[in-house]
């Protein structure tokens, strides 16, 4: 494989990047402390990730920080290992930061984002820019691992967002008095998700936005800077009338309940065309919210990413 196409597989993963400041926990908008504990060892984790890319490369420094069965997409879901050890190594230097991270009540399960850049020589300028999202998962050992990773391109930010947990103002999440059943409760999220497919093929778009996304959602798109907010998802399916469709393949739940994510593959087929336009991959984040009941599951992350011409067969 050339250097070139190395560095574009990679970059579509700049997940599971850099750390953000132990500060952020103080704008983390009702976190306990336990909650606060879990994101401190998130973030260390992190950190540690960071210094081992840049220390021992990319491609090593992927291979020790995600978990056995984690998912990259190649451009298709792939198992990480197993792509990752049919690599030669990659120069040059990916620097990242997040501005988003949450953990689950148990803290068992958490999540990243925010942008990456690339340098072909590291005292260079960045040639390319983007955005990730990775899923971490708590092992046996205690220690983060990353069990699934994605990311898009997009322009370059015209200012450094601040870094910052999601907001509670949309609602209190839920939280059960004990661990869950996690095989029942991972089933259960998966058919949320394809509900979410459903509701999307039979109602449309503009009633999944109501029905089955956060407030504070966070919107990644190739070739745009992140949305955040039920209103950019709103003026997404306004400017591009058509009919989604999506693929569930697999997704899990932190053992409190509370946070989960979903992964798979969608296409779109615009208004008046009578085949789809557009075939990719898309990672969702879930999060679950009191409603007086047993709670009902918000995507607060939406990635979706076309696949190049080349793999649409």
């Amino acid at each position: 494989m050339t250097r070139t196409s190395l560095r574009s597989a990679f970059l579509l993963t700049a997940g599971a990047l850099a750390g953000f400041l132990m500060a952020a926990a103080a704008c983390n908008g009702g976190h306990t402390l336990n909650d606060e504990a879990a994101l401190n060892s998130l973030v260390e984790s992190e950190r540690a990730f960071a210094r081992a890319a840049a220390e021992m490369g990319t491609r090593d420094a992927f291979l020790a920080y995600m978990a056995d069965d984690a998912i990259l997409f190649r451009p298709r879901a792939v198992n990480a290992a197993q792509w990752l050890r049919n690599q030669a190594a990659m120069h040059g230097l990916l620097s990242w930061e997040p501005t988003i991270a949450d953990v689950a009540q148990a803290g068992d399960l958490g999540f990243t984002t925010g942008p990456w850049e690339y340098r072909e020589d590291p005292a260079g300028e960045a040639v390319m820019h983007g955005n990730y999202f990775t899923v971490w998962k708590r092992q046996p050992d205690g220690s983060w691992r990353a069990v699934i990773d994605h990311g898009i391109f997009n322009p370059p930010p015209s200012e450094r967002e601040p870094l910052r947990t999601p907001s509670r103002q949309a609602g209190e999440r839920h939280r059960p008095k004990r661990d869950v059943d996690t095989a029942a409760e991972r089933e259960a999220l998966l058919q949320v998700d394809r509900a979410f497919a459903g509701t999307a093929a039979a109602q449309g778009m503009m009633r999944v936005v109501t029905a089955y996304v956060a407030p504070d959602v966070r919107i990644l798109r190739d070739g745009r800077q992140p949305l955040s907010g039920i209103q950019g998802l709103r003026d997404l399916v306004s400017e591009r009338p058509g009919q989604f469709r999506w693929t569930v393949l697999g997704g899990d739940v932190s053992r409190a309940g509370d946070l989960g994510y979903t992964y798979g593959e969608y296409e779109f087929t615009a208004r008046g065309s009578g085949t789809p336009d557009e075939l990719g991959n898309y990672v969702r984040a879930w999060r679950r919210y009191d409603d007086g009941g047993s709670g009902s599951w918000r995507v607060v992350v939406d990635l979706m990413s076309r696949l190049p011409l080349s793999q649409r067969d």
